[in-house]
């Protein structure tokens, strides 16, 4: 009597706990994109976030976001020289990833724009997927997704999407977009995440990413 009486108030209690908090009974899907809220260290280096290439630190932050909502996020000012970017990276050693051979004086948002790469994750053929982030700035940034496989016995970019960020006035957008890395180039085995601002000059906040695959009748 006693374990039918527990097991109907348990019923009853879920009942409703679901009809108060509607997202008490939904599971998220799995986030393959690590540290995409960017509130991790990396373990050998407290300078970078964990799953994530290094930042200058000067063009490309990864720094308090300016509301508390936000904890950490990554901060990219496009106002800044080609010349100015290019002693950071040289003070920073960064050179071998980003270089300018004959800097100007222009904004670097006028030419290269200033970007950001994940770690590599790796992707399951003939999977979907919905990457899903929050954007704050005016002006053109994007969020590329690509993808590398073997191809002619070398490790190379095989396909690329990406999301425009669309702005709305000074606070955070978030947008989302299916992609299928494998639809159209089965030899991608895994992608990265590319964060680009450019134009006009300006700031641009990137936070909260996620990547996560989806059924396929979702993604049609």
């Amino acid at each position: 009597m006693k374990s039918s009486i527990f097991n109907f108030n348990y019923s009853v209690l879920a009942a409703v706990a679901i009809a108060l908090f509607p997202g008490a009974g939904k599971v998220h899907a799995e986030n393959i994109l690590e540290n995409g809220d960017y509130e991790k260290t990396d373990a050998a280096n407290p300078a970078k976030p964990a799953g994530w290439d290094r930042v200058d630190g000067l063009g490309v932050q990864w720094t308090q976001a300016p509301d508390a909502g936000h904890g950490r996020a990554i901060r990219m000012d496009t106002r800044l020289s080609e010349q100015t970017m290019q002693a950071q990276w040289i003070k920073t050693g960064l050179t071998n990833i980003w270089s300018i051979p004959q800097p100007g004086k222009n904004a670097i948002a006028e030419t290269y724009g200033l970007s950001l790469y994940s770690a590599p994750m790796l992707v399951k053929p003939g999977q979907a997927y919905r990457i899903t982030f929050d954007f704050k700035g005016r002006g053109g940034a994007k969020v590329w997704v690509r993808g590398y496989g073997v191809f002619a016995g070398e490790r190379r970019r095989r396909w690329e999407t990406f999301v425009d960020c669309h702005s709305k006035g000074d606070g955070w957008t978030t947008q989302s977009q299916i992609f299928h890395p494998t639809k159209f180039r089965a030899d991608v085995t895994e992608i990265k995440v590319m964060l680009f601002a450019y134009h006009p000059p300006g700031v641009y906040w990137f936070d909260n990413l996620r990547i996560e695959p989806i059924a396929e009748a979702a993604a049609k």
